[in-house]
């Protein structure tokens, strides 16, 4: 519990009970407007002291400051990739890099790796349960806490402890993979816009493959 949460809760607790006492000791005298003014005055002032420090309570405002995560920053582009490709893989992954909580960002096209961009670890993509229900089900998943998820062992590419990831489809033969620096980190904004960029990069991919450049 935070500071603001104990004082707020110690705050509207002072304020019920010392209601309480004031009822207490005028308890044979005739009841006034003014008091039953300052009741409801004093009853909303406690009340809403208490509701303030229950919910800072239930939601730690430092539970969602980024994690110094372990690894390297890197840019890794797969080799013969045409510009068209490679300028919107490089373009996305920036905006993403620089807009958002993320940290990595990999993208998979026909089980081959195209690019991985950020917080790198050296360690090599691999599929998993994850993965393949997004690449089956064509659904974004974001898994909003890794540690609680026991599929996480398929992420060891992505810098030890992540806290967030998103997996977006890009049809049924690839995705991207956005690392977060914390839980929740991303937002509805976040998410529509890694939707917008998977569509523009599905379209490059998939004029590449029909040009049988890919």
């Amino acid at each position: 519990m935070t500071t603001g949460a104990r004082l707020s809760l110690f705050t509207g607790s002072i304020g019920a009970l010392a209601l309480a006492l004031n009822h207490l000791t005028a308890g044979g005298s005739p009841a006034h407007v003014s008091l039953g003014r300052a009741d409801v005055v004093g009853s909303l002032m406690a009340v809403g002291l208490m509701l303030v420090g229950l919910n800072w309570t239930r939601v730690d405002p430092t539970a969602q400051q980024p994690l110094a995560l372990s690894g390297e920053q890197g840019l890794h582009l797969a080799e013969g990739l045409p510009d068209g490709v490679r300028e919107e893989l490089g373009w996305g992954s920036q905006m993403l890099l620089l807009n958002t909580a993320a940290v990595a960002v990999h993208c998979v096209w026909n089980q081959r790796l195209l690019l991985s961009r950020g917080l790198l670890t050296g360690k090599s993509y691999q599929d998993g349960p994850l993965v393949q229900r997004v690449l089956s089900g064509q659904q974004r998943l974001y898994l909003v806490n890794l540690k609680l998820f026991p599929a996480r062992r398929e992420f060891t590419y992505l810098p030890e402890g992540t806290p967030a990831v998103v997996l977006e489809p890009l049809g049924p033969q690839g995705l991207v993979v956005v690392a977060g620096a914390s839980a929740r980190c991303f937002n509805t904004v976040d998410l529509r816009w890694m939707e917008g960029w998977a569509q523009r990069l599905r379209l490059r991919l998939e004029e590449a493959e029909a040009a049988k450049d890919l």
